[in-house]
């Protein structure tokens, strides 16, 4: 996993005083990165659009201006005046080696043909707000333009309209390729970052990223980013085993019977031993089981072996059941759990979590989020709030209620969990596809979650793991809209 910053500007001062490196040095290093990305991009005599702020992020572009003047046909368009001494150095240096310094306020859309890369270097990161000034205008629309066209374009350190909390302007920059500087920021893997950041590269600014990122001693990591390296499939390395070697799992059926049976069969897919679907007397659910493998034991009522409890898929609003199953798992703290959908509404829930805490894992969406945080008496969120302050409500969450393991999903699913010891956590997974955007595919991720669980991962680790193979298995389909929980399942056997 990679280390994710909600800002880096401390850590470019750390790394000048630590390594002695001035900002020219690193600036230096930031143009080198765009110039190697342009000439994979571009052949020589191409057109190059370089968009240029006034601050040290159009610094960069001015000095990548400087650098390929002679091998393209490059033009700089001014969105701002310089103003960082950093920006008036380079602007004069780009302009004493014949780059052109136009006003954006002239951009012709006919620059935009005939295969031109933009590069974006307006503000970069650290963006709040809205464009401000006499130019704003001007520059929305070209920004819009540009998005419009078909040129391929890069972001230098992060697309302008991206704001640092992840949130984005209407007209943010469309990037194909951000190249990021020292370090990963956050905010390019908010959810809806992913529209804009296209193919996202850490380039290094003078020193190895490792010292970049260890230059201050204050651990300002706020993330990590996971790898498909950090995704543990339960493989079985050993033979004489048997069916009870691989755990039980219990998932509740109630309502929408379609849930519960989906992830039984997904969590039988994923590996458990013995996968047992569970409609108590007091459902008022009396649907016939559908599309319910043979491989599927159904019960009343639970049986001796229990090691993990999934509920809350298509269980419905009725507190009786859901009272049922949080009374069961009060009395066998031993037993882990997986709580999803319909028991995010629940009352019951605040009180339950408060009791268990560790050997709980929530797989809420954005809307049951909202829910959750709501009767568990942390505020009231809009669901959009929920999505733009994610992050920081999933740590609001897991710090209220330490153990527990949080995955909020969305396109960039966020994992979060809250110990003493080890202080809050967040894990993000950005290899989600649109294809997963189908109606059964989050109770595929609660079955293989649970299959995880009662295979002896921990709750930390059947989330993390869960979440990169839920994703992965999306990514074995030709056409995105072709997915179907059914096909989801079958896909998971495919990973490797």
């Amino acid at each position: 996993m990679q280390k994710l910053f909600l800002d880096t500007r401390k850590l470019d001062s750390s790394c000048c005083f630590a390594y002695g490196l001035t900002e020219e040095i690193m600036m230096e290093n930031a143009a080198s990165a765009l110039e190697s990305k342009i000439r994979l991009h571009a052949d020589c005599g191409s057109k190059i659009i370089i968009l240029c702020g006034g601050g040290n992020n159009g610094a960069d572009g001015y000095a990548l201006a400087r650098r390929i003047r002679l091998d393209y046909e490059v033009k700089l368009y001014k969105c701002y005046e310089p103003k960082s001494q950093c920006c008036i150095t380079q602007a004069e240096r780009a302009e004493k080696c014949g780059v052109p310094l136009l006003d954006v306020k002239r951009f012709p859309l006919g620059d935009l043909r005939n295969g031109a890369v933009v590069v974006d270097c307006i503000f970069g990161s650290g963006f709040r707000g809205e464009l401000e000034g006499e130019s704003a205008e001007q520059i929305i629309s070209t920004l819009n333009d540009v998005n419009a066209s078909s040129c391929y374009r890069i972001a230098c350190d992060v697309p302008t309209g991206l704001r640092q909390d992840g949130t984005v302007c209407d007209y943010t920059f469309a990037a194909d390729l951000t190249v990021t500087m020292g370090a990963l920021k956050m905010c390019l893997y908010s959810d809806k970052a992913k529209d804009f950041t296209g193919e996202i590269v850490c380039a290094n600014l003078g020193i190895s990223r490792s010292l970049f990122e260890n230059s201050n001693k204050e651990n300002l990591e706020s993330a990590y980013l996971l790898e498909k390296e950090d995704m543990v499939l339960p493989f079985r390395r050993k033979n004489f085993v048997n069916k009870g070697s691989f755990g039980s799992a219990w998932i509740a059926s109630g309502e929408k019977v379609g849930a519960g049976c989906i992830a039984a069969r997904a969590c039988l897919k994923f590996g458990a031993g013995l996968v047992t679907l569970i409609r108590p007397e007091i459902s008022f659910s009396k649907a016939d089981l559908i599309d319910l493998s043979v491989e599927i034991l159904t019960a009343f009522e639970f049986g001796e072996r229990v090691d993990c409890v999934a509920a809350g898929m298509g269980l419905g609003h009725n507190e009786r059941e859901a009272k049922y199953y949080f009374d069961y798992l009060r009395k066998h703290k031993n037993v882990s759990c997986v709580l999803d959908a319909d028991l995010c509404y629940s009352p019951q829930i605040k009180v339950f979590l408060a009791e268990r805490g560790e050997g709980c894992v929530l797989t809420p969406h954005p809307k049951e989020f909202s829910a959750l945080l709501s009767v568990c008496g942390l505020g009231s969120y809009p669901v959009e709030e929920c999505v733009n302050k994610r992050a920081e409500l999933i740590e609001k969450f897991c710090r209220a209620f330490p153990g527990v393991v949080l995955l909020v999903k969305g396109s960039n699913p966020m994992i979060g969990v809250y110990n003493a010891e080890k202080g809050f956590k967040l894990y993000i997974n950005r290899f989600g596809r649109p294809s997963l955007a189908k109606a059964g595919s989050g109770d595929v991720l609660s079955g293989m979650i649970t299959a995880l669980l009662v295979q002896g991962y921990s709750t930390i680790e059947a989330a993390i793991s869960g979440s990169l193979a839920h994703a992965f298995a999306s990514h074995c389909f030709k056409n995105d809209f072709s997915l179907t929980p059914t096909s989801l399942i079958e896909a998971v056997g495919q990973l490797e």
